[in-house]
């Protein structure tokens, strides 16, 4: 890749793209579902105090757990963001990625008061498209590295590769989102972090 070339993250090319198109595909899949999940949703509206430590290993051991559903085409995902994710989509984003919603709630550029409202409301295709990419990256990160831990330490860590930014910090537009994806799809390959 040269500088300045933008990685192929989402096409259906063959070999090792191919692979990492499908994964993502499976890894949206699974997101979307868990997103809709009427359980999760009575979990987070009964609580008057949100234990994100306790919805993150919820959250993980169903996204390796169970029937995976088919993969999702990329239209299908737009889709879905326009019409609007439920806000249980910023909750379980924030738990795949940081430690405490205090931690998250910068990421999103939210209160504590509008987050809790969004729990109600389906989030803004902006915000919705926040929240899928978070998830996606950490859920992606969680697969590649062996566990949910190392995947949220290297959302955090400040990457060589990525111009020394974090991946959270590029997570936060579309624009950075294909240089995470891409970095961890070198890791895949065997690249160097």
């Amino acid at each position: 890749m040269t500088t300045g070339e933008l990685p192929d993250v989402g096409s259906a090319r063959g070999g090792a793209d191919a692979g990492f198109a499908l994964r993502r595909s499976d890894v949206d899949a699974r997101l979307l579902k868990l997103f809709d999940d009427p359980a999760i949703r009575r979990a987070l509206g009964g609580r008057q105090k949100l234990d994100l430590p306790d919805l993150a290993q919820r959250v993980s051991a169903e996204l390796g757990a169970g029937r995976r559903p088919a993969p999702v085409d990329a239209l299908s995902v737009h889709r879905r963001l326009v019409k609007g994710l439920p806000g249980v989509a910023l909750f379980v984003s924030a738990a795949l990625a940081f430690d405490s919603l205090t931690e998250a709630l910068p990421f999103f550029d939210v209160t504590a008061k509008t987050a809790r409202a969004k729990l109600e409301s389906s989030l803004s295709p902006a915000e919705g498209d926040q929240a899928l990419r978070l998830a996606r990256a950490a859920a992606l990160a969680s697969e590649l590295l062996g566990s949910p831990d190392e995947g949220r330490r290297y959302l955090h860590a400040p990457n060589f590769a990525l111009g020394g930014a974090t991946p959270l910090e590029l997570l936060k537009t579309g624009y950075g989102e294909p240089l995470v994806l891409g970095e961890l799809q070198a890791q895949a390959a065997g690249g160097p972090v």
